[in-house]
């Protein structure tokens, strides 16, 4: 388990281990820090605290006598708990047993740089190895149960060095059972946004595609630096600070009023039209006698000429929500264009509503190419029958209990239908749409459902055999607790089923796209566009195993499906 946005923190006024001048700790302003009656009656008050995590911080949270009783009452209150320590005291045997028999469930080290650097900072000669020595110990020793993280401190140091600090430090744990967080301070002039800090970013955009290094996170990124899509922030923020001094090793403690929920996101639009316009000219055959290119006008990239029987007609898109770049992506690199059939403009069908247009081959050999924005065909046949078939198959084979996440628009209520009402499915949904679960309640009265999205959902742990995540990844807040929320609720060998799309575009009439645009909007927008492989490493990130991998591609269609399964074993599975 690792933290989410609804982490809870808990200061314990020790003090830290180390004399340095890295810690943002006044000494003058350290209260004493939380107490066991104080805990245990905060702990009770906490809506919804089964799984969550609790985690005790410093200075030194070791230093405290009563640490472990500290630990078994955040159990008590069943909740998880985390400690952030130096990593000095794991270098004894006796205290690494102790926390293991006490059930710890997350371990932060703090690193203030690699090797002088680090014992520099921290006026501790030796420190850097002795925090090594105690964390590459309880990784050994520690089993999949605890999650470590790695904090490689940057708060008041430059940036410049960050990326070879992080090669260094994955030389001196290279293992992917941990994680490298890099730590960088929201509120320095000098780190925010500066080009140190992109180039930083940039530079570890790729890195966790590489399963054998490893993980790394970021904390406190400004939200105007555009992350890697495989990389994610680590959400160590408190929702609920008890005795919390103005800051600690963590760094400076925001408002909990100001900083209680997950990093703001804005919404993204997931797909654009080319509009259908009055030019067109006659079709042939070959490249030699078309007139298209002496037909068309302004920016070609916008546009598309659509073989109309015996005519080309020319589409043209004026998005403002996807850059150039993005628009030949969709429309050159993936060839991920449909046009719209259903007469009203708003897609409620969109296995029949809508068929495939892919570029036509005659285009090729054109002396004008460059001078065109080419033309395309109608594909007959529904775009998404191979990715439809697999997944209808899937869920005419589920069993035991299912959780589904965003069931809104349950498109397989054909196969699910007979099984929870047979009681071979245990059905539970989640959708924060209540229209949207409302049509669903009545269709499934024999399931269980829950206004709300996974964020916020506390089922019990290791509970489910199968959870289904159909087109919801891009509507989540955050993609990483997400993950890991679903994560923590699959049984040992249960398995995960995400669908998704990548960003698409539509050819329709300017009546259609009026209807499309005036059509209501249920439920939650798209928060991103994640292609199958960004989630690779989230799902890696909670120890996830591989088990279908259908990406998008221009071969098949812009929907992707990706098929995961929790550490440990079942007794049998359903093979897509």
């Amino acid at each position: 388990m690792r933290p989410r946005s609804d982490t809870l923190i808990l200061w314990t006024g020790a003090p830290c281990s180390y004399g340095c001048s890295a810690c943002p700790i006044d000494p003058s302003d350290t209260p004493a820090g939380v107490q066991l009656a104080d805990l245990q009656q905060r702990l009770a008050g906490v809506p919804a605290r089964t799984g969550r995590l609790v985690v005790l911080v410093g200075g030194e949270p070791f230093l405290r006598q009563d640490i472990l009783r500290l630990v078994a009452a955040i159990r008590a209150a069943g909740c998880s708990a985390g400690i952030v320590t130096t990593g000095r005291p794991l270098m004894y045997p006796q205290v690494r047993e102790r926390l293991r028999r006490a059930g710890l469930s997350y371990l932060r080290v703090q690193l203030f740089g690699i090797g002088a650097a680090h014992d520099q900072a921290t006026a501790v000669p030796g420190g850097f190895e002795q925090a090594l020595a105690g964390a590459r110990a309880w990784i050994a020793e520690a089993d999949a149960s605890c999650s470590v993280d790695v904090a490689l401190n940057i708060r008041r140091r430059a940036v410049d060095m960050v990326v070879s600090e992080v090669e260094a430090l994955a030389r001196e744990l290279p293992t992917p059972n941990v994680q490298i967080v890099i730590a960088i301070d929201p509120a320095s002039g000098s780190q925010r946004d500066s080009a140190s800090l992109r180039h930083a970013v940039a530079a570890l955009a790729r890195w966790n595609e590489d399963a054998t290094r490893p993980l790394l996170a970021w904390e406190g990124l400004p939200e105007s630096v555009p992350l890697g899509p495989g990389l994610a922030i680590a959400p160590l923020r408190p929702r609920f600070v008890a005795g919390a001094p103005r800051a600690c090793c963590l760094g400076a403690v925001d408002d909990i009023e100001r900083n209680g929920g997950p990093r703001r996101q804005e919404t993204k639009a997931n797909s654009f039209n080319f509009v259908r316009t009055d030019t067109s000219v006659p079709w042939t055959p070959d490249a030699a006698a078309c007139t298209a290119h002496a037909a068309g006008s302004g920016d070609l990239d916008r546009q598309v000429w659509l073989v109309d029987g015996e005519r080309l007609v020319l589409y043209v898109t004026d998005t403002g929500d996807f850059d150039a770049a993005e628009i030949a992506r969709v429309k050159d690199e993936w060839s991920h264009l449909f046009i719209d059939r259903a007469a009203a403009g708003v897609l409620d069908d969109f296995t029949e509503g809508m068929r495939r247009v892919l570029p036509d081959a005659a285009c090729d050999p054109c002396v004008h190419r460059a001078q065109c924005g080419r033309r395309f065909r109608v594909v007959e046949g529904p775009p998404f029958a191979r990715e439809e078939a697999w997944i209808a198959n899937f869920v005419a084979g589920l069993r035991g209990r299912v959780l589904d996440v965003g069931c809104g628009e349950q498109l397989y209520q054909k196969e699910l239908a007979p099984l929870v009402r047979s009681g071979v499915v245990h059905y539970t949904g989640l959708d924060p749409d209540e229209p949207s679960l409302a049509r669903l309640r009545a269709a499934l009265p024999e399931g269980r459902f829950h206004l709300g999205g996974i964020e916020d959902f506390r089922g019990e742990a290791a509970s489910y055999d199968y959870l289904l995540c159909l087109r919801a990844l891009n509507h989540v807040v955050d993609v990483d607790e997400a993950i890991g929320r679903m994560s923590e609720l699959l049984k040992p060998g249960g398995l995960l089923l995400v669908v998704e799309c990548t960003p698409f575009a539509m050819l329709r009439r300017p009546a259609q796209v009026a209807a499309a645009d005036a059509a209501p909007r249920a439920g939650q927008q798209h928060f991103r566009n994640l292609a199958s492989e960004a989630v690779l490493p989230f799902a890696r990130r909670r120890g996830l195993q591989v088990v279908e991998h259908c990406p998008a591609k221009r071969e098949s269609t812009n929907e992707w499906i990706l098929l995961l399964r929790q550490a440990g074993s079942r007794e049998s599975r359903v093979e897509g």
